[in-house]
């Protein structure tokens, strides 16, 4: 089969496409047709080397969508045929924290996609049926692809960890990227009022279109004041923090008294200073979200099947061209999601 390998951590043109053999499915597992796989800064991140779980040399992509061509021995439950996207992540399903609802941290078995698991760039995969969702026969395959990781990620962060109301004020930084538009949307669906920050006048229109109340432009990522003004000086309610540490200490002087922060993204895994008074005085709560169970999993699909939430697919372009997906992606010039099409098998 062909797939993009990274064979040493760096710079995108890293990412080659090469002749691979063919995987086969084992106990639990379904062998995929990849039709499409997302890509996510997640990827850029781990290309350069800043996950400390992959090692090279590595196939990436947790953001993929296939049929089922084969199913290992024991999988019941699936057949040939059957339409899937990927979860993120693993989870045990057993442990405690499993059978909590917070699959998400489970420590049994957390192997990621693109890390420990070979991913979706390529022809085909190999995908333990725990970490698999059911794609809606309506959904498009580059939009099932981008469902998990964006509007997935935007109900376990918007909805499960921030518990967005009706009628709070909710901003967004990183705004224009998959999980950032999905965010915006989950958001207004909800009934909160949005403030949506991006560095770019490019994105505005994009993020208008998912229902952004209000877009604030800042190359500079200095956004605190203008949302204070924008909200009277009151602040917001909750803050959904995509970009990281280089949005941390803005995000935190637009907080409201007693609002919640939501950490989702570190886009530059860089770290931050925190004044521990400003949250003591604010009674501020700083809350980390981290992937997407598997029923926020069917929820999204769900969400983006009946027309709730849209996937903003920006472009779908060749697998053999996944560095310079990268590329543009690292040069902030999208707008949403690119999403990878394997070459016919």
């Amino acid at each position: 089969m062909k797939a993009v390998v990274l064979r040493s951590f760096g710079e995108a043109g890293n990412l080659k496409m090469e002749t691979m053999p063919m995987p086969r499915p084992g106990r639990g597992e379904v062998l995929l047709r990849v039709h499409a796989c997302g890509v996510c800064y997640h990827d850029v991140i781990n290309r350069r080397g800043n996950l400390p779980r992959t090692s090279v040399p590595a196939i990436l992509g947790h953001e993929a969508a296939g049929e089922v061509i084969e199913v290992g021995p024991d999988t019941p439950g699936w057949k040939t045929g059957d339409r899937a996207a990927t979860l993120q992540r693993m989870s045990c399903g057993d442990c405690a924290l499993c059978r909590s609802g917070r699959n998400s941290l489970c420590k049994t078995d957390n192997r990621f996609f693109g890390e420990e698991l070979p991913g979706g760039y390529a022809q085909f995969m190999v995908a333990p049926v725990g970490g698999l969702g059911r794609v809606p026969a309506s959904l498009p395959w580059n939009e099932a692809a981008t469902v998990c990781c964006t509007t997935g990620t935007a109900v376990h962060t918007v909805r499960t960890r921030g518990k967005v109301r009706a009628g709070e004020t909710v901003l967004i930084t990183g705004a224009s990227g998959g999980v950032g538009l999905s965010s915006v949307q989950l958001a207004r669906l909800d009934g909160a009022r949005v403030i949506a920050v991006t560095s770019s006048e490019a994105k505005v229109q994009a993020l208008k279109e998912a229902g952004a109340d209000e877009v604030i432009v800042s190359r500079g990522l200095d956004f605190a004041s203008d949302v204070r003004k924008r909200t009277q000086g009151a602040g917001v309610d909750v803050a959904v923090e995509i970009v990281g540490s280089a949005t941390f200490d803005q995000t935190l002087k637009s907080m409201a008294p007693g609002g919640r922060v939501v950490v989702v993204g570190n886009l530059e895994s860089g770290m931050v200073q925190l004044n521990p008074g400003l949250v003591i005085v604010k009674e501020l709560e700083i809350l980390g979200a981290y992937a997407t169970t598997q029923a926020e999993l069917d929820e999204a699909l769900r969400l983006t099947a009946t027309g709730g939430v849209r996937q903003f697919v920006t472009d779908a372009v060749p697998l053999a061209e996944a560095a310079k997906a990268h590329f543009r992606l690292e040069n902030r010039e999208v707008a949403g999601r690119l999403v990878l099409v394997p070459p016919e098998a």
